[in-house]
């Protein structure tokens, strides 16, 4: 068990780290909001540009970001061999996470990497999804180490409207809750600040711990993607600048919508007052009586230009991001549940990846929670694997066929298949195989039931002909 002036040494240096990748991790917050990420403007711009230039932002990196995180859902938990879910999906169930373990593929797919923290409680463990603003892990290896050292998990408390920083912190054997202090409300504007506050940092108040029985640090890390040198990147942060370019165009485009969209007046040798100006806008016919004024019309502009550079683009935003341009753009065609396919197919094979990157992390969740909940048997499987929904775009019709041909050939194949019918649900599925099974007890009873008793070999069913033996008559009669 750590002392107390151990827990404030290791809060500090943990709380040091964290605050150095709370700026890369802000950034990308700020551009997947639309927060960042707009045109640059004179300080003394028109209010009306300033309005236009705060509706400018195009944000593709939410549906970039969208485009996996709804393709990732968990029906089950089995070995490959098992019709039946092992009992840690009971936990599953228990913490709501069907709907809830967006929670965990949206953080990891925006800032690379999320965690999920596992706690003991009177009903069984507990599953919180968090995002890398909210907690760090630090590891001895990150590349090989299944389970981290230690966990920081902080956040802001605002009982009686007095904002204060809590904290757990998690280790192979307890969680120590902590108080960490008023939370600081000036922005922090230099590094000198910055440095002040995070050496400030201590763990002021820490009470009693809590063991948590898992054996190990109770964090699961979801890593989005990363190579051999640990480098976790997410899906919005290689698209930043392709963002900033999309709403740098789309403010222009703007500026022309709402300034050039008309046909322009323009009077050269005449200047009159602000009435005469909105007299002369409205009429159709104008007459001057000096011979120097000319008036002539300007053709509106046209955004045709502006529109085909954000299509190209927003094109090359589905190729870095390696999804559906229909996704991207949101323009259906008419095209064949194959031409779909095909489109999605670098989408479908990097969602592949994702999936078993995250269900290795699932298995983790699901082992942890199973060692902490007492169930020692599926806390040591290491065969079992989380099953996935599949959401490939496919022919309804043309699926169904294929399975259809397949378990005329053999009859077992055709429970295994079952989840690639699109829209069938886990319950439908589950449904389906248990009709199946009734069927063939239903089947077994009325061969037995058909039976005649006393006929040869014990098995020959009523006004079945007896086959005839070799070197016998078929019949009494023919011999």
């Amino acid at each position: 068990m750590l002392t107390v002036e151990d827990i404030s040494a290791l809060v500090s240096r943990m709380w040091l780290l964290h605050v150095k990748e709370m700026g890369k991790f802000d950034r990308i917050h700020g551009y997947i909001s639309g927060d960042l990420g707009r045109p640059s403007l004179p300080t003394d711009a028109d209010e009306e540009i300033k309005a236009i230039r705060d509706m400018c932002v195009k944000n593709v990196l939410t549906v970039v970001r969208d485009t996996f995180a709804q393709n990732l859902s968990v029906v089950g938990y089995r070995r490959a061999t098992s019709r039946q879910n092992l009992p840690g999906w009971e936990l599953w169930q228990r913490n709501r996470m069907d709907a809830r373990q967006a929670e965990i593929y949206r953080p990891a797919l925006t800032y690379g990497v999320g965690y999920v923290t596992v706690t003991p409680s009177d009903d069984g463990p507990v599953f919180r999804p968090r995002s890398p603003r909210q907690l760090i892990a630090v590891y001895d290896d990150p590349q090989v180490d299944e389970w981290p050292q230690y966990a920081l998990e902080t956040w802001i408390d605002y009982t009686d409207a007095k904002p204060r920083r809590k904290a757990m912190l998690f280790d192979d054997q307890f969680i120590y809750p902590c108080d960490l202090g008023e939370a600081p409300s000036p922005t922090l504007e230099t590094d000198e600040q910055l440095t002040r506050m995070v050496t400030n940092i201590r763990a002021e108040g820490v009470s009693a711990p809590i063991r948590h029985k898992a054996g190990v640090c109770p964090v699961i890390r979801y890593v989005n993607g990363r190579d051999s040198e640990d480098l976790i990147v997410g899906e919005v942060e290689p698209l930043i600048e392709l963002q900033r370019a999309i709403n740098e165009v789309n403010f222009d485009r703007l500026i022309v919508a709402r300034f050039g969209a008309f046909p322009q007046k323009v009077i050269v040798g005449w200047s009159g007052s602000k009435s005469e100006v909105v007299k002369a806008s409205a009429r159709n016919t104008w007459t001057f009586e000096d011979d120097t004024v000319k008036a002539s019309t300007l053709s509106a502009a046209t955004t045709t230009p502006y529109n085909e550079i954000l299509d190209e683009m927003i094109d090359q935003v589905a190729l870095v991001a390696q999804i559906s341009p229909v996704h991207a753009k949101g323009k259906m065609a008419n095209l064949s549940a194959d031409a779909l396919a095909a489109a999605e197919s670098n989408q479908q094979r990097k969602l592949q990846s994702k999936r078993d990157s995250f269900g290795e992390a699932h298995e983790q969740l699901f082992r942890v929670g199973s060692a902490m909940n007492g169930d020692t048997q599926t806390a040591e499987d290491t065969e079992a694997e989380v099953v996935w929904r599949d959401t490939e775009a496919r022919s309804f019709a043309a699926v169904v066929d294929g399975i259809v041909k397949l378990a005329t050939l053999d009859p077992s194949l055709l429970e295994p298949l079952l989840p690639m019918i699109p829209g069938l649900s886990q319950q439908q599925i589950v449904a389906v195989q248990e009709a199946r099974r009734a069927s063939n007890v239903t089947n077994i009873l009325t061969a037995l039931q058909n039976v005649k008793p006393g006929a040869p070999d014990g098995g020959v069913g009523a006004g079945t002909p007896v086959p005839p033996q070799p070197g016998q008559p078929a019949s009494p009669d023919a011999a």
